[in-house]
């Protein structure tokens, strides 16, 4: 079986996030996890396929996903044939708002979406457009302490909407990377033969 990968992310302990956003001609990435948090906004992405966990998706025009810290994920082109694909990926620590402000009221909607992310969760179109001007505008801002603001307003914004559903089955996402059960043994197959 080929190993999944553990990406070290760019992002310095000294700062808030790490954000790329980048235009290219074939989206394929291999399965493979990171101990931070993945907000992945993808655009003119027809027939591209997502994995994450036990969840295998083919993608319309716009995919957005919050992807969990640990969970395998990963993009394969499949039947996508743009060449000019828009990705703008946020990653971020899992200790960023802390255990502490995180249990505050007004952040409880963004930690029960946090929560969720263990699965990976994707967003509704109409979740995504309700953010896409907030998204666009972040890769602008130049002032750190202005992208961490509007960082905060797009996971609020994300959260609050509610429009998400979660992608890998629960058992999947508390699963030890070892083992053979049926589930982990037909993704591991499908791994095997496309990476």
């Amino acid at each position: 079986m080929n190993k999944i990968i553990t990406e070290i992310t760019p992002l310095s302990e000294k700062d808030c996030f790490y954000l790329i956003d980048r235009y290219k001609d074939r989206f394929t990435y291999p399965v493979h996890r990171h101990a931070e948090y993945e907000l992945n906004f993808v655009s003119n992405c027809d027939g591209a396929r997502r994995v994450v966990g036990d969840s295998i998706e083919t993608l319309g025009h716009y995919d957005l996903v919050l992807i969990g810290n640990g969970i395998e994920h990963g993009w394969e082109q499949h039947e996508c044939t743009s060449d000019k694909i828009r990705e703008i990926t946020i990653q971020f620590s899992p200790d960023l708002f802390g255990e502490k402000l995180l249990a505050k009221t007004q952040l409880s909607s963004i930690r029960r979406m946090l929560e969720n992310s263990s699965n990976g969760i994707a967003f509704t179109c109409e979740g995504i457009m309700r953010v896409f001007s907030k998204l666009d505008n972040l890769t602008k801002i130049e002032s750190g302490f202005y992208r961490m603001l509007e960082l905060m307003s797009i996971l609020h914004e994300l959260a609050e909407d509610g429009h998400y559903r979660r992608l890998s089955s629960s058992s999947f996402a508390s699963m030890k990377p070892v083992g053979d059960s049926r589930r982990v043994r037909k993704v591991k197959d499908y791994i095997n033969a496309h990476y």
